[in-house]
């Protein structure tokens, strides 16, 4: 996802399709700076709580062990792989669990990772 790099009181954070996107720790960036923000499809978990960034599910694909979602997230699709089967149909809305120390960021101009 492209967005901006945000730091605040020692939090850093991903600001993309009017969502926050975790990061575990403070990237080599500066605050309002153009990034690419990566996670895989495996390190997103479906939230329990009901807590997490919000998206529309568009398609579930069962291949086996895994599903596969397509998710709409903005005006982004994101696509999130988890283990097993789930109930969740098309249209509704989910909440992503992000494992933040598995998140990446890419400075946009450079291509050269920040953390």
């Amino acid at each position: 996802l492209e967005g901006k790099l945000r730091i605040e009181a020692g939090q850093a954070w991903v600001e993309a399709e009017e969502r926050r996107w975790p990061l575990a720790s403070v990237p080599k960036g500066t605050d309002g700076q153009a990034v690419h923000y990566g996670i895989r499809p495996t390190d997103i978990t479906l939230s329990s709580t009901g807590q997490g960034i919000a998206a529309t599910v568009v398609v579930v694909e069962p291949t086996g062990a895994e599903t596969e979602l397509l998710l709409q997230v903005g005006g982004s699709q994101i696509v999130v792989v988890i283990h097993g089967r789930t109930d969740v149909q098309p249209d509704q809305t989910v909440h992503l669990a992000i494992e933040s120390p598995k998140s990446h960021v890419f400075d946009v101009g450079s291509g050269a990772r920040l953390n």
